[in-house]
């Protein structure tokens, strides 16, 4: 099962946004272009800016390399390769695949769905591995996908575990922008959900990135560094509550000796 994000309306007037600088507009608008192809009159909507701005906007992004425009649809998205290749310079992430990756694939061959490591970016979780699911019907997604912090559950169980300073500046970085109207719409809605997600040990996001979309995580440690989160994705419709809760006490179990704090 695609991810595929709701259609904006044409018709509707661009919403009010505070005052942004470009560098946030341009983040903002390849968040919104990472959950699925957007005309300029979308940008323009999640922006607040008229679709000429968001046109100009779009195009040097093309002319970066970091998104591209369908030529028959008008529509522009991000080309992931790209961010898959700045995130994958760390000399140390050959470390990490070679202790994630079996985790990864053994989560996904034991449920039998989608399993996935994301790391933090600016404000958003990016995948740096995937594992696609066994099932006919599943969710289908690619690496260097890039998913809201406050709606993932791979952000909110990475946020929940950092110490109250790193958790301020984190927070500071989140626009709310993006999810479904079950997402947090701001700091205090999100620190309510990471309280439920700490005093659970894993994170749930029910609906609240795509509607029909599940999926469980854990923070992830290696050694005494928590580096992102792992998480296993499905359609809500194999998912009630006794199967969260098996799915994420088994990933916290499995990745508890990869590391952390204390360690």
């Amino acid at each position: 099962m695609a991810n595929q994000a709701a259609r904006f309306d044409d018709t509707a007037e661009p919403a009010p946004r505070p005052s942004v600088s470009p560098i946030q507009r341009a983040f903002l608008a390849l968040e919104s272009l990472a959950e699925g192809a957007r005309s300029a009159s979308d940008i323009a909507r999640v922006l607040g800016v008229n679709r000429s701005s968001a046109l100009r906007l779009l195009q040097e992004l093309e002319a970066t390399g970091y998104v591209m425009r369908d030529g028959r649809t008008k529509e522009y998205a991000t080309v992931p390769a790209r961010f898959y290749s700045l995130i994958v310079s760390h000399d140390d992430h050959a470390d990490w695949s070679e202790q994630v990756d079996p985790v990864l694939r053994d989560l996904r061959d034991e449920f039998g769905e989608a399993t996935m490591m994301g790391v933090p970016a600016n404000g958003a979780m990016v995948y740096l591995a995937f594992f696609p699911s066994t099932h006919l019907v599943a969710v289908r997604e690619r690496l260097g996908t890039v998913r809201p912090m406050h709606a993932s559950s791979l952000g909110k169980a990475y946020l929940s575990v950092l110490d109250e300073r790193a958790l301020d500046i984190e927070l500071a970085r989140i626009q709310f922008v993006g999810g479904t109207a079950k997402a947090a719409r701001g700091p205090m809605q999100l620190r309510e959900k990471l309280e439920r997600t700490r005093a659970r040990g894993y994170a749930i996001d029910l609906d609240e990135t795509f509607e029909g979309v599940t999926c469980v995580a854990a923070p992830l440690w290696i050694g005494t560094s928590v580096i992102g989160a792992i998480g296993v994705s499905g359609p809500s419709s194999r998912y009630d509550e006794a199967r969260i809760a098996e799915v994420g006490e088994r990933i916290v179990e499995v990745v508890r000796p990869l590391g952390g704090p204390g360690r």
